[in-house]
């Protein structure tokens, strides 16, 4: 299958992190896969978002677990399209009111946007939060290879997170294409105990180095290792990894030179900002 390019938060290089159109933009652009991160609402709905507090991204302010889910879809992520692409976007919308023509104005191009979007966006100022059952719908109906969740319950503890993700996994038979991942390794040991012999794909975030990966993970019956990518470049220690038969895939690889480097490195998937970046590198090693 060659080394997967997984887009981080959707394609969060050109489009604002963990929002629908960053994910659609990751399927347009030919990502393999995507990641995006879980919480939970106050009322125990799935949603899409990295930070436990909603300032960052959004125009909300305090917990995410804090507010209920309709009062989550009030608050508007920080979507708001390259000030080039508003500029071209008002020209285009003249050119259509002088011409009476509207017919095929939403397909039209506007940089990085189509003109649909930029409507959109500018219409509604931002997107609202994603829910978790968007973006499976989104994958369902997709050619992505893989889906990687992060479980956000590092920080927060999410009771009932993982039974919650798994039962809305099987409502869109995503099973094949999934892998759950978590920096909290006892997580990933609670979908474990309720999958029972299902065997859903499970992946170890680290940021630091670990030591004898290999027994480690199997201990935990993990099947993949997604560590912060400097760990992964001693060529000792990648051996012994891949030896084992661990599935690897690092984050966030953004620069050309660092692809180079994991690539060489032998990893299974690199998770990056930057999928356009990572596609043409990905091409230009085939040719070699």
């Amino acid at each position: 299958m060659g080394t997967l390019n997984i887009a981080h938060r959707g394609y969060s290089g050109k489009f604002d992190e963990n929002t629908i159109l960053a994910f659609k933009k990751a399927i347009e652009y030919n990502a393999d896969g995507i990641e995006a991160d879980v919480q939970l609402s106050k009322d125990g709905i799935p949603v899409i978002i990295h930070d436990e507090t909603l300032d960052r991204t959004t125009n909300g302010h305090g917990f995410v677990k804090d507010y209920t889910f309709d009062e989550l879809r009030i608050f508007r992520t920080k979507s708001v399209p390259r000030v080039q692409a508003l500029k071209d976007y008002a020209l285009e919308e003249r050119a259509r009111l002088e011409s009476g023509n509207n017919r095929e104005f939403g397909k039209s191009r506007i940089g990085e946007y189509s003109a649909s979007e930029v409507e959109y966006l500018k219409n509604r100022c931002g997107e609202e939060i994603p829910v978790l059952r968007e973006l499976l719908e989104l994958v369902a109906n997709s050619d992505l290879k893989v889906l990687n969740l992060e479980l956000k319950n590092s920080v927060i503890e999410y009771n009932g997170l993982e039974k919650k993700v798994l039962d809305m996994i099987d409502e869109f038979n995503l099973r094949d294409r999934l892998i759950i991942s978590s920096f909290n390794h006892s997580s990933l040991l609670k979908v474990k105990e309720l999958e029972g012999s299902k065997g859903i794909v499970l992946g170890a975030l680290t940021e630091t180095i670990l030591v004898n990966v290999p027994k480690y993970l199997r201990s935990i019956s993990v099947d993949c290792y997604h560590p912060y990518f400097p760990s992964v470049l001693n060529q000792e220690y990648m051996k012994e990894i891949k030896a084992s038969g661990i599935k690897i895939n690092t984050y966030t690889v953004n620069s050309v030179a660092d692809m180079k480097k994991v690539i060489s490195a032998g990893v299974d998937g690199i998770i990056t900002n930057e999928v356009e970046k990572l596609n043409t590198l990905l091409k230009k090693e085939a040719i070699l």
